[in-house]
């Protein structure tokens, strides 16, 4: 496990490619979001994807989502439509998880069996050049043990995980305590808010109706 300070705002190019180089070899790196800290493991790797429900405790039976980089990955691994069209437009980069029908390309144990997919972009500089780097999405779950405190800190992810078994952790400080993103499904009609977080289901229910 290599532990490094990284720049949230304007990270170092070689940390980034270091990271990205992990992810591409199928290994673990705890990141900062623009909410708290994620488990990032290359999404299409089923391996890779094992270890982190290993990691977190997490039950096999919870799908877990994943950050990619623009509409032309999103495209290339769920089944779009206009209203996801609208979120993004309006509020991606930023917190909110979009879900919509998974194609095959995209491993059922990431899933947990079911035929949709949570996507994110979160809205800072670091993830973004991340996905730039990565032909591929990687995960987002929180950084601690599943059903824990949400990390907001290096030090809430050492409580919560066993870090030995991460390969890179990129230590941005504390972040700002931001709730987890809105997770809207779209894959019913009409569209259900299924988790409100910094973007209000009112927001998310006007840019939908216009």
């Amino acid at each position: 496990m290599q532990l490094i300070i990284a720049d949230i705002s304007k990270p170092d190019p070689e940390i980034i490619k270091k990271a990205a180089e992990i992810l591409t070899a199928g290994g673990l790196v705890i990141y900062p979001t623009d909410t708290a800290y994620g488990l990032g493991a290359n999404a299409l790797d089923e391996t890779a994807v094992r270890k982190v429900y290993e990691v977190k405790g997490r039950d096999f039976s919870k799908p877990t989502h994943v950050v990619v980089r623009d509409w032309k990955m999103i495209e290339e691994l769920t089944n779009t439509n206009d209203l996801a069209r609208k979120l993004y437009d309006k509020y991606l980069p930023g917190p909110l998880t979009i879900i919509l029908p998974k194609k095959k390309i995209v491993p059922d144990i990431l899933t947990a069996g079911l035929p949709t997919l949570g996507i994110r972009i979160p809205n800072n500089e670091l993830t973004k050049k991340l996905t730039n780097e990565l032909p591929f999405p990687y995960t987002t779950p929180s950084a601690n043990k599943s059903g824990g405190i949400t990390p907001y800190s290096i030090e809430d992810v050492k409580k919560e995980l066993d870090i030995t078994k991460v390969d890179l952790i990129l230590d941005a400080g504390k972040l700002p305590t931001t709730p987890p993103s809105t997770i809207v499904d779209l894959t019913t009609t009409p569209a259900k808010v299924l988790r409100e977080g910094p973007i209000s289901k009112d927001q998310i229910d006007k840019t939908l109706v216009n």
